[in-house]
């Protein structure tokens, strides 16, 4: 009877070790961690596995977490506390049991500006990124590529961008605390659709699709901005300032095409007395040399742009005598004064100085406005 106590209890041992049978072992080949963040925004806080992004809790209120089913060994957290925090702290998980870390301090956080473009200017459709090991999976990107990604804790990441049409590319980026950094991304259209060309695909934005199948800037007039003409496939200016624009020569003497801080490019001139900074005679210097801007316009980061007083960027400018019911409408273009004036929106101003282009200040039913010159 003995001998076979000894016999069941070996066989016990042996199977609990080699994880034989139907006994089950899995609870020893994972364990729990327990935490709490020092600062939290129970509305997007969340802390997952780095490298299985499935493993995740919520923060309660307290900021308080429970992850389970995490894998033995050593393990790091990918925490996001906050809109503008996040931090990674490491982890040693012992098979069944919990780990309670340190109450976790979140750091500002660093962000990734995704910047997809294809090549040959076809269009992107159903663009998607996601961040390597990460909550950050398949998110959305806008109609002209881009996607700001973060919260992310300070860190190099890996991230994939997929299309229609296009095979996975990857690219990696990092991002330090605080930082803003652009990740671009060159898309190659598959070979299976290169053939096809834009009558399949589409263009991007700004381009046609032209009989031989090609992306091009124009075929004639028609394609072209304001006071931009057709040649050679190509628009040229001479552009006026905050025109949307591709290259220099779009833009009129002493302009050149720019990328502003809303994103977008647009001829403007440049200012504040440096080197890169020419006059012309939009922007003729002043006693000390330095280049001033046009009416309407103030230097801002070295660039001649609007007002930023009546005006969100130069694509606020550019709805100027957009079609309103009332001012709101005009403020929702960008216009921050806008005022709708005979159906139109426009800019308050106090002199023809704070009109830009050809516009005059003029009295109106809502007060002194700029209105196209006569």
């Amino acid at each position: 009877m003995r001998s076979t106590i000894h016999i069941a209890v070996a066989t016990l041992v042996a199977c609990c070790a080699a994880g034989c049978g139907n006994l089950e072992n899995a609870p020893f080949r994972v364990g729990t961690v327990h935490g709490q963040l020092t600062e939290s925004d129970p509305s997007v806080a969340m802390v997952s596995l780095v490298g299985q992004p499935g493993v995740s809790s919520h923060v309660d209120a307290d900021g308080r977490f429970t992850l389970e089913n995490v894998p033995t060994g050593m393990a790091e957290l990918f925490i996001i506390a906050t809109t503008e925090k996040a931090a990674r702290v490491q982890v040693r998980v012992l098979g069944g049991q919990s780990v309670q870390v340190q109450p976790v301090a979140p750091t500002p956080a660093g962000f990734l500006d995704v910047h997809v473009k294809t090549t040959n200017g076809f269009r992107l459709s159903a663009a998607e990124a996601s961040v390597e090991g990460t909550p950050f999976q398949r998110l959305l990107l806008d109609a002209k590529g881009r996607l700001r990604v973060g919260p992310l804790p300070d860190g190099c990441y890996t991230v994939t961008v997929t299309a229609l049409g296009f095979p996975a590319t990857q690219v990696q980026g990092c991002a330090g605390p605080g930082e803003k950094k652009e990740l671009k991304v060159e898309l190659v259209v598959d070979e299976s659709l290169l053939e096809q060309g834009c009558q399949e695909i589409g263009c991007e934005e700004g381009l046609v699709c032209a009989p031989n199948k090609k992306c091009l800037e124009c075929i004639g007039n028609a394609h072209c901005g304001e006071g931009l003409t057709c040649k050679g496939n190509r628009c040229e200016g001479p552009g006026p300032l905050c025109a949307p624009c591709t290259g220099d020569w779009q833009c009129a003497a002493g302009a050149q095409c720019e990328v502003l801080p809303e994103g977008s490019a647009a001829c403007a001139t440049l200012c504040g007395g440096g080197d890169d900074a020419p006059p012309s005679d939009q922007t003729p210097p002043d006693e000390d040399g330095a280049a001033q801007c046009a009416p309407g316009f103030t230097c801002q980061s070295g660039r001649c742009l609007p007002d930023a007083a009546n005006f969100a960027g130069c694509h606020a400018l550019r709805r100027m005598d957009a079609p309103c019911t009332d001012d709101a409408s005009c403020h929702e273009l960008g216009l921050l004064e806008g005022r709708c004036v005979s159906g139109a929106c426009t800019a308050p101003c106090a002199t023809d100085l704070d009109c830009p282009g050809s516009r005059r200040c003029v009295d109106s039913s809502a007060g002194r406005v700029c209105q196209a010159g006569t």
